[in-house]
């Protein structure tokens, strides 16, 4: 396997539910938290990008998780928002790419996120 990226990100990606919200009429829209994670986070995989072209092949994701507390959450709901920064910062062409995805949550010290994307 080839690796393609190994960073990390501050912080936690918000879940699926603080990212997006609806209104009574039906329709989805992105958060304040949303819109601010995925302007950090695109703008941090960009730059560690350098600017190449997307990779269009198929994909390993691995994720890390690292909390400060015990709390419960569903260790799912935060995978969405990180792909969809992956999308936009030009690293991938499309999550469909993700053939294999391992993620994994671990307490620390200071929250943060960790991506590794091999090349399969």
């Amino acid at each position: 396997m080839t690796e393609l990226l190994h960073m990390e990100l501050k912080g936690l990606p918000p879940t699926v539910n603080h990212m997006y919200r609806s209104t009574k009429g039906g329709r989805r829209y992105k958060t304040m938290m949303g819109k601010l994670y995925q302007d950090y986070a695109t703008l941090s995989l960009s730059a560690e990008w350098h600017n190449k072209p997307a990779y269009a092949g198929d994909i390993e994701l691995r994720i890390t998780f690292t909390s400060t507390n015990r709390r419960r959450w569903d260790i799912d709901n935060r995978v969405k928002a990180l792909q969809d920064c992956l999308e936009l910062a030009g690293v991938i062409k499309d999550d469909s790419q993700v053939q294999v995805l391992h993620v994994e949550r671990q307490h620390g010290k200071q929250a943060k996120t960790r991506l590794e994307i091999y090349a399969l």
